[in-house]
């Protein structure tokens, strides 16, 4: 039983107060696409050849911390995508800055050439499987700056009127432990994304923490239990109550993602 509610803390510990208001906030902006049978490394040579051209150059002004492209780990047959993209802007004027830079490439592009990229996409790529989330940086932990070779995502879903408590929670509970992770080396990095733009989402927050191997999360579960034991009986279970009260289950799933490609302003 204690298992169950240690991991389901660890995937609460992202949940956290708004971000600090004199600093610009971060934006995620993610591309889902799903590739063709056999065109999965066509579609992750694509994303890279193109895009690099547009995003280097907005992690090189600053405009963007950083960009990537990834590929789902777990898989239910249900898949909606095979690859994930995703670039983290400064403001909306970062925002601004790529469509900017992206009108401005494509200008540059003659009709024959945009004729056969589009060409070579959509022989890749499954007809309208595209579809964005924008996402608002709510924390992000003090990293390491190396480049991850895996993310972990969790997506969840409070109950009416309870994002304060579930902010309470990411502070007594998962700040130090991760902390503590990410000065041991176990982990890169962690956050918390809540939706900026909604498009009808079953869920509230993405929280996500990178890592370099997937022997990170046998270290992030261990690190999570000799918290949970340190506590009282009656602290636990005062812990496991506002859990209970403050989480809606209906809208919570996970998924682990492999990172294909990685740019940033920090990335070792």
């Amino acid at each position: 039983m204690k298992r169950a509610f240690v991991s389901a803390l660890v995937a609460l510990a992202f949940l956290s107060a708004p971000v600090i208001a004199d600093e610009l906030p971060v934006y995620l902006w993610i591309n889902f696409v799903k590739a063709k049978p056999g065109q999965g490394e066509a579609v992750t040579n694509m994303m890279i050849k193109e895009d690099s051209k547009v995003f280097d150059s907005l992690v090189a002004s600053g405009a963007a911390g950083d960009w990537g492209v990834a590929m789902p780990v777990v898989h239910d047959g249900h898949d909606t995508y095979s690859h994930v993209e995703w670039v983290s802007f400064i403001g909306w004027a970062g925002a601004d800055a790529f469509m900017k830079t992206f009108q401005e490439q494509r200008s540059k592009v003659g009709k024959a050439d945009l004729d056969a990229m589009n060409a070579e996409w959509d022989a890749a790529v499954e007809p309208g499987s595209h579809a964005d989330l924008i996402t608002r940086n709510v924390y992000v932990g003090k990293g390491t700056g190396e480049r991850p070779t895996y993310i972990h995502l969790g997506y969840h879903k409070a109950n009416p009127a309870k994002f304060s408590e579930l902010g309470k929670l990411f502070k007594e509970v998962g700040t130090p432990v991760f902390d503590k992770l990410i000065a041991e080396g176990k982990i890169i990095d962690y956050g918390l994304e809540a939706v900026d733009i909604h498009r009808g989402q079953d869920w509230d927050y993405m929280t996500w923490y990178s890592s370099k191997d997937l022997a990170a999360r046998d270290a992030v579960d261990a690190a999570f239990d000799a918290a949970w034991a340190a506590r009282s009986e009656e602290e636990s279970e005062a812990l496991r109550q506002r859990f209970m009260d403050d989480r809606d289950w209906s809208g919570h799933s996970d998924q682990i993602l492999l990172v294909v490609h990685y740019k940033s302003q920090t990335a070792k």
